[in-house]
C-alpha cells in the first residue's frame, strides 16, 4: 500500500498529484470521457481509499471520482485552463466527503462528465450541500 495516494492528501498538495508529460497536450478528454472510462468503485473500508495516478486511470479506462478528477486536472494544466482546482464535496448525513470534482473557471469535471458551469451551478443542481475546493497551482 501507497499511503503518498490516500485520496486526502490529493487535496493537502494536489499539484503533486498532477502528471505533467507531453501526453496530456494530445489527450482528448472529452472523446475518453464519453467513451472509455468506466465509473469503478474503489474496495473502501471506511477509511482508505487510493487515488490512482491520471495515466493509470486513463490505461485501464477505470477509476473513481478522485480518479476521474486528477485526470482531468492534469489535462486542464497541460491546456493551461485558468482557475484550476479540485474540490472535495460532502451531503448530508454523511461527515466525510463523498465525491471529488475537478474545475476551472468554466467548467466542473465529474466522474466522466464536463459541465459548463462554476463549481457553485454545479453545486446547486447536485445532491451535495458543500464543496471544499482548493486552487491547484502548478511550476513550470
Amino acid at each position: 500500500m501507497d499511503v503518498r495516494r490516500w485520496t486526502p492528501l490529493t487535496f493537502v498538495a494536489p499539484a503533486r498529484y498532477v502528471d505533467r508529460d507531453d501526453f496530456w497536450r494530445s489527450f482528448d478528454l472529452e472523446s475518453w470521457s464519453q467513451s472509455e472510462y468506466v465509473w469503478t468503485q474503489d474496495e473502501w473500508n471506511g477509511f482508505l481509499d487510493l487515488a490512482r495516478y491520471p495515466r493509470d486511470c486513463v490505461e485501464s479506462g477505470r477509476g473513481d471520482c478522485e480518479d476521474y478528477a486528477l485526470v482531468a486536472l492534469s489535462w486542464a494544466v497541460a491546456h493551461d485552463r485558468n482557475g484550476i482546482g479540485i474540490g472535495f464535496c460532502w451531503r448530508p448525513p454523511y461527515p466525510w466527503p463523498r465525491h471529488v470534482i475537478a474545475y476551472d473557471e468554466e467548467r466542473v469535471y465529474s466522474s466522466g462528465t464536463i459541465r459548463e458551469a462554476s463549481v457553485d451551478e454545479w453545486k446547486a443542481d447536485s445532491e451535495y450541500r458543500f464543496v471544499l475546493r482548493r486552487r491547484v497551482t502548478v511550476s513550470p
